[in-house]
């Protein structure tokens, strides 16, 4: 079958790690030098981040059919389902590396304008998988197996990082972070006629955010192969921490 799909996926996500801290009797401001119960200290909050390259891929792929009984359609999604199956399979796609993300069997309708009712004109199955790659350079040829037995439709590709490369990069930001607001409470401290004489509290807490960046699938025309690019990820992470000091 002669097809061309390219799909363009920019992925300049930013996956984000934000935080909230709480130090001392109440909030801090995010740069201020205060006096506190305990001493002298100074509160300071920063940012940091740290850029990956996207080692993890999600694919959704669609197998649509349409037929005259409800049961007809859902046997023609059955047979196209298990021939994608068994291609990606060969290709060296596992069993666990695609999972059912949406099915659903219903009738589309018409209007008839004589009776002022809707008519069953037909019955349409679909039954959408996400496809998760660890080799994001397979993904073009893995949607090419898929829609040349059987799947209908693709509906985007997402790029992002596995857990593993997730961790590590927010323990990278956390650190530029963490120098970051080193640096500003100098800044603070020299401004204030006062040493740094140690870190009293930080925090930092994760809030959700979403894992991949979506790119938007186009469709098929004739003669070449799919073309997938992604671009960078990045984390970014806040810390809020809290300094000793002392006069000079």
């Amino acid at each position: 079958m002669e097809r061309a799909s390219t799909i363009l996926a920019l992925a300049a996500a930013t996956l984000v790690v934000a935080a909230a801290a709480v130090v001392g009797l109440g909030g801090f401001p995010a740069a201020a030098a205060t006096t506190g119960p305990d001493g002298q200290t100074i509160s300071v909050g920063a940012s940091g981040s740290a850029e990956g390259t996207p080692d993890q891929a999600v694919l959704s792929v669609a197998v649509l059919a349409t037929a005259s009984s409800a049961d007809e359609a859902r046997q023609q999604v059955a047979t196209d389902v298990e021939r994608m199956r068994a291609a990606l399979r060969e290709a060296g796609v596992d069993d666990d590396q695609v999972r059912t993300a949406y099915f659903n069997i219903g009738p589309d309708y018409r209007y008839d304008p004589e009776t002022g009712e809707q008519e069953v004109t037909r019955y349409r199955a679909v039954h959408a998988f996400e496809i998760t790659l660890d080799d994001i350079e397979s993904a073009g040829a893995i949607i090419d197996v898929a829609v040349e037995n059987g799947a209908s439709q693709v509906n985007n590709v997402r790029f992002g990082l596995s857990e593993e490369r997730q961790a590590e990069l927010r323990a990278e930001a956390l650190t530029d972070a963490m120098a970051n607001a080193d640096a500003n409470a100098q800044t603070l401290a020299d401004a204030s006629d006062l040493d740094v004489v140690g870190v009293h509290s930080v925090s930092t807490s994760d809030v959700s955010y979403p894992r991949y960046f979506e790119s938007a699938a186009v469709g098929d025309g004739g003669g070449a192969s799919t073309v997938i690019e992604s671009g960078p990820v990045t984390v970014t992470a806040t810390v809020q921490v809290t300094y000793n000091a002392t006069s000079n």
